[in-house]
């Protein structure tokens, strides 16, 4: 049985403890925030699952059409998008109260996302634990200054996969960094191996199987929308953490929280209130709003996804006209 992502973490930086001061909470309120059920997450599965196939299945009516290219990017950011953010709920193990239920939903999705399972929660729990601190967050892609490139490769989902394969094979074959070994519990090393060697047993035979019977099934359904939903996801991403204030331990300088709507949260799971997740990584993703209305008088004021996608983009031309950017 997966541990829990709190029990994981690597030694406790002051700010990965419960906030103190004006963000504090009282006790017994946030017990009751942190409270966990099936409820909500099975509905909030349903209707992602729901919403996926109505579009996969209006995607698939419009093959052979002009209207497959937006058809297909609606589907295919759907779909990046939910996987990407339940796989994040389950590593830290909030969204479902029944443990099995959780950990069956965390291998599917992280199968589909791409990501083995013990290095997403182990690095994702060192990413909590010193967030967007240089050499230490596990999830921090590259250090400041970056250039366009590297942002354009960020963002096209390149350099985002790749990385993600060359470690998964690197896993398979017992290979770990310095950094995986810090994070990661020495124990717990030989079943990062079995695991990525299973993502990879899967994977070629999910490929094996696909030639064999002639099947474009998992192309058209999985593999070419991953790869044309996967910059929606990743713009996502990275408007939690780029570009804001490195080695802070003040959360509200180093993440970043987005206007909520309701149907990018469908399929982002509540992750636009991302400083309040950083604040209380405890509190399941269906309370977070709750949590938002608590404390919002003392965050920043939520942005917007287009305005954020601008001004990371800004800063970093900015910066490359004043310095030559680090490749």
């Amino acid at each position: 049985m997966e541990p829990n992502v709190a029990a994981v973490s690597p030694p406790l930086g002051p700010f990965a403890r419960p906030p103190g001061g004006e963000l504090a909470l009282d006790r017994k309120l946030l017990k009751s925030l942190m409270k966990r059920s099936d409820v909500a997450p099975l509905a909030r599965l349903a209707l992602c699952i729901a919403a996926l196939s109505v579009l996969g299945a209006i995607y698939l009516r419009t093959l052979g059409t002009w209207w497959v290219i937006p058809a297909l990017w609606i589907f295919g950011s759907a779909l990046s998008l939910t996987v990407y953010s339940l796989s994040h709920e389950c590593s830290h193990g909030t969204p479902f109260k029944t443990r099995w239920l959780n950990e069956t939903v965390f291998w599917i999705t992280s199968l589909i996302f791409g990501q083995e399972v013990l290095y997403r929660r182990y690095s994702h729990a060192a990413h909590h634990t010193y967030t967007m601190f240089v050499d230490d967050d596990a999830q921090l892609p590259f250090k400041q200054p970056v250039s366009i490139r590297k942002y354009l490769l960020w963002y096209s989902g390149a350099l985002y996969h790749s990385q993600f394969l060359l470690v998964l094979l690197l896993h398979s074959l017992g290979r770990f960094s310095e950094k995986t070994r810090w994070f990661t519990p020495s124990e717990e090393l030989p079943r990062l191996t079995r695991n990525s060697r299973a993502f990879l047993l899967i994977y070629t035979g999910i490929i094996v199987a696909s030639v064999y019977y002639g099947s474009t099934l998992v192309l058209w359904l999985w593999v070419l929308p991953k790869v044309i939903g996967d910059p929606i996801m990743l713009t996502y991403a990275a408007s939690q953490h780029f570009e804001m204030e490195e080695n802070s331990a003040d959360l509200r300088r180093s993440t970043r929280s987005l206007r909520p709507h309701w149907l990018v949260d469908l399929f982002y799971w509540n992750m636009s209130y991302h400083i309040e997740h950083h604040l209380y990584p405890t509190v399941p993703f269906f309370a977070l709003p709750k949590l938002n209305n608590l404390i919002a008088d003392r965050l920043p004021p939520p942005a917007g996804i287009v305005g954020v996608t601008s001004d990371i983009f800004q800063a970093c031309r900015s910066r490359s006209h004043k310095a030559p950017a680090a490749s």
